[in-house]
Formats: structure tokens, sequence, C-alpha cells
């Protein structure tokens, strides 16, 4: 099934998951679906998804050894619900951005230069955000 909306993904990662939702966008904003992916890094890592379509409301393990592990699960999700060309763009919550990144922007590699300059102030979050913002661009440029 192909969309006829371009769509965007949100992403709130944690030390041990990573919530998200997909909307269309191309119009009036509507989400498709949203969900977690829990227990990252353990045996019992799981997928949940609810949305509108009954095929959207699931639960199953996935393997998400860490979080590279776990991107890979929620895009093949995504791609397999929509195709890559659907998907226009990731959003992230990044907990601390410093004084030049306070608003939203597109991530560039100075960007990523510079939050990890700024880990020291946020180590619990920061650069599991940082390991994330790269594991989407790599999939998702």
């Amino acid at each position: 099934m192909k969309p006829t909306e371009p769509r965007v993904l949100t992403i709130n990662g944690g030390s041990s998951s990573i919530k998200f939702a997909l909307f269309d966008v191309g119009g009036a904003i509507q989400k498709i679906f949203g969900g977690k992916l829990e227990r990252i890094g353990t045996p019992q890592a799981s997928l949940s998804v609810k949305g509108a379509k009954p095929d959207d409301n699931f639960s199953r393990p996935v393997a998400a050894a860490n979080h590279a592990a776990a991107v890979d699960a929620l895009l093949n999700l995504i791609e397999e619900r929509g195709g890559r060309e659907a998907l226009a763009a990731v959003g992230h919550r990044v907990v601390h951005g410093g004084p030049t990144y306070s608003e939203a922007q597109k991530v560039t590699a100075a960007m990523i230069e510079e939050l990890q300059r700024l880990s020291p102030l946020d180590p619990e979050h920061l650069p599991l955000e940082i390991a994330l913002l790269e594991a989407f661009g790599k999939r998702h440029p």
C-alpha cells in the first residue's frame, strides 16, 4: 500500500525504550499510528503499536539488542506499511541542545558534533539521543 500523503515520524528516545508516532502531513495532520519499543537491550524487547486500523494494533517481540537494532525494527515496520519513499522526515526530541539548538531544525554533522560536545551536561540522555539521530540518519538520511 502506497500512501498518498507524505509522512513524518516523531521519536522520543529513552534509555531502554523509543516512543514514536507516525503522521500523514500532506494536508491536515493526521496520526496514522503510534507506539513504543520497550526493553531494548534485553531478550524481552517488544514493539507495541496502536492505530485506527485493526492491523495497526499489535504487540510482538523484536530483536533489539541495542537502539540501532530497534531503529531498524521500527523503520522496517514503517516501510512495510507505506514504503521508504513515504517517510518525508523524522523528528527527534533532544533533551539538551545548548544555546545553539533551541528550536526545531534539520540535523547536520555540525549539530551532531555540537551535541557530542554538550554530552557532559546530560550524560544519561544526550549520548543515547545522538546515537538515535545517527541510527535514523543511516537508514533515512
